[in-house]
C-alpha cells in the first residue's frame, strides 16, 4: 500500500508540476511576444534583471502585460534610459506584498534570440530539456527553454516529494506496528478458545469425561466448545450407563447360575435327590438363563444396525388380536380375564411398519401383564382413533407402580422389586425393547396408573388409513 500510494502520489504531483510550469511557460511566451511586437528586440529584457523577472514571475508582475503596457511610451527610448526606467519602475511595479513562486519555475527559463544565442539564462540552447520557439506573425524572433523541476537537484518540487515519502514511511511504519500488536491481541483472543477445545479433545480422548470448557466467546468457536461439552456430557453418561449395564448383567446372570451351581452341588454330596421336582427347579433356572440371553441379544440388536425393519402395509387391529389369540393359554394360566371387545368392534387400521416387529412389542407387553399381575386379575384393551394416529392402551389389574417408578420402567434392567421382583422370572428388558419397537415406527409410548388398580401402558402409531 505504501509503493502503491507513494508512486501514484509522485506521478500524479510530477504530472501537476509539468502541467503548472507549461502553463507559465505560454504565459511567459505571450508577454515576450507582447514586448517584442512594442520594442523590436530583447535589449530592454537584456539590460534589465528586474524586467525578465517580472516577466517569468507572475506572483511579481500580478498586471501581467498590462504592466509592460503601461510604459508603452517609455519602451521605445534608447537602450540607455529603458534600463533606467526599468530600474525605477520595476519596485514599484513588481516587489508589493506579493508571496515567493513557490515552484521558482523563472529561475529555470532562458531565452534565446532567433540565433539561439543567449539573452537571459544558460549560455548553450542545448542545456535546457524542453526548448520552444517563439513566434511572432509566423516569425521566429526567439528560443525560450525550460529545465523541468524534476531534473533539478534540491528543487522545491522533489523536496515536497522526499517529504512526503517520509511522512508515508512513518505512517506505514506506524500501521505495521499497530497492525502487528493488533494481529498478537486477536491470535491471543482466538487461539485461547482453541487451545481449550484441544486440551479437552485431549482429555476426552485419555478417557476423562468430566472435562468441561468453559465459553469465552459467542460466535462459532463458543458454539463449537458448547458442543464439545454436550459430546462430553453424552460420553460421560454413556460410560456410566455402560457400568451399569455390566454391573445389572452380570447381577442378572449370577443369581440362576448361583441357584443352578447350589442345587447341583447338594445333589453331587447327597444333600438333595435328583428327583422330577428338583430336575424341573434347575430347568426353570436354565430357562431364565435362556431368557436373560434373549433379552440382551434382542436389545444389543436394536442398539445396532443387526435389527432390521421390514416395512409394509400392516393392520395393527388383526396383528394384535393374533398376538392376543397365542396368549390364551397364558391367561387362563394366570387365570387373567382380558376384555377385548374393543378390538372386536374395530375397523382395520393400516400403518407402515414391520410385523414382526409388531407382534414382538404385543407379546411383551402381554408377557408383562401375564407374570406380574395377581392370579385372578383382569386386563382392558383399548382403542382411540384420532386423525393420523392410533391410540392403544394396555390396563391390568393391581399390583400397582409408584408414579415415581414408572419413568424408570423404561430403564435396562429395572425393576420395582417389591412388587415386580426376579421372582417372577423377568430380566427388566421387555419394555425397554417396546419402547425402541415403538421408536423405530414413529410412534409414542408411556406409563400411567391403571383405573383397575394396575399400571396402563399407551402408545401411539402413526397409521395410513383408519
Amino acid at each position: 500500500m505504501f509503493v502503491f500510494i507513494y508512486s501514484n502520489f509522485a506521478a500524479e504531483f510530477n504530472h501537476f508540476v509539468e502541467q503548472e510550469e507549461q502553463k507559465q511557460v505560454v504565459e511567459v511566451k505571450q508577454q515576450l511576444v507582447q514586448l517584442y511586437a512594442e520594442v523590436g528586440s530583447w535589449e530592454p529584457i537584456s539590460h534589465s534583471s528586474q524586467l525578465w523577472r517580472s516577466i517569468v514571475d507572475p506572483k511579481m508582475n500580478p498586471s501581467g502585460p498590462k504592466g509592460i503596457q503601461q510604459n508603452k511610451s517609455d519602451i521605445n527610448l534608447s537602450a540607455n534610459d529603458e534600463k533606467s526606467i526599468s530600474e525605477q519602475q520595476a519596485p514599484s511595479l513588481l516587489w508589493s506584498n506579493l508571496p515567493a513562486d513557490l515552484l521558482q519555475t523563472g529561475k529555470r527559463i532562458s531565452l534565446y534570440d532567433h540565433d539561439k544565442n543567449v539573452v537571459v539564462g544558460r549560455e548553450n540552447v542545448i542545456d535546457n530539456p524542453h526548448i520552444e520557439p517563439i513566434l511572432f506573425n509566423n516569425n521566429v524572433i526567439g528560443w525560450i527553454g525550460l529545465v523541468p523541476t524534476s531534473l533539478v537537484e534540491n528543487s522545491s518540487a522533489n523536496v515536497f516529494l522526499a517529504a512526503q515519502f517520509h511522512n508515508y514511511f512513518i505512517i506505514t511504519l506506524c500501521v505495521i506496528l499497530l497492525a502487528f500488536m493488533m494481529a498478537i491481541v486477536l491470535s491471543r483472543h482466538l487461539t485461547k478458545p482453541i487451545k481449550q477445545l484441544v486440551f479437552a479433545t485431549n482429555e476426552l480422548n485419555k478417557g476423562h469425561y468430566d472435562s468441561r470448557i468453559s465459553s469465552l466467546t459467542q460466535d462459532e468457536l463458543g458454539t463449537l466448545s458448547h458442543n464439545v461439552n454436550a459430546l462430553a456430557c453424552t460420553l460421560e453418561q454413556n460410560q456410566q450407563m455402560r457400568f451399569q449395564w455390566v454391573s445389572d448383567t452380570s447381577h442378572e446372570l449370577r443369581t440362576p447360575l448361583t441357584v443352578l451351581r447350589s442345587h447341583l452341588l447338594a445333589v453331587q454330596d447327597g444333600v438333595f435327590v435328583a428327583d422330577p421336582k428338583r430336575i424341573t427347579l434347575l430347568i426353570n433356572q436354565v430357562d431364565n438363563l435362556n431368557h436373560i440371553v434373549d433379552d440382551l441379544a434382542q436389545l444389543a440388536n436394536s442398539d445396532s444396525a443387526n435389527m432390521k425393519y421390514q416395512y409394509d402395509e400392516v393392520d395393527v387391529i388383526q396383528v394384535l388380536q393374533q398376538t392376543i389369540e397365542n396368549y390364551t393359554a397364558r391367561f387362563q394360566e394366570h387365570k387373567l380375564r382380558v376384555n377385548s371387545d374393543a378390538l372386536k368392534n374395530a375397523q382395520p387400521c393400516t400403518v407402515n411398519g414391520d410385523k414382526d416387529r409388531l407382534q414382538q412389542l404385543f407379546a411383551n407387553l402381554l408377557e408383562n401383564t401375564c407374570r406380574y399381575t395377581h392370579e385372578g386379575g383382569q386386563v382392558n384393551i383399548k382403542i382411540n382413533k384420532m386423525n393420523d394416529k392410533l391410540e392403544l392402551i394396555l390396563e391390568d389389574s393391581a399390583p400397582g407402580v409408584l408414579p415415581q417408578d414408572q419413568a424408570k420402567l423404561f430403564e435396562r434392567f429395572y425393576r420395582v422389586e417389591k412388587s415386580r421382583n426376579r421372582d417372577y422370572g423377568g430380566s427388566g428388558l421387555g419394555l425397554s425393547l417396546c419402547k425402541k419397537i415403538v421408536e423405530a415406527h414413529g410412534g409414542e409410548i408411556s406409563l400411567h396408573d391403571s383405573p383397575l388398580g394396575g399400571l396402563a401402558v399407551k402408545f401411539t402409531l402413526p397409521v395410513i388409513s383408519l
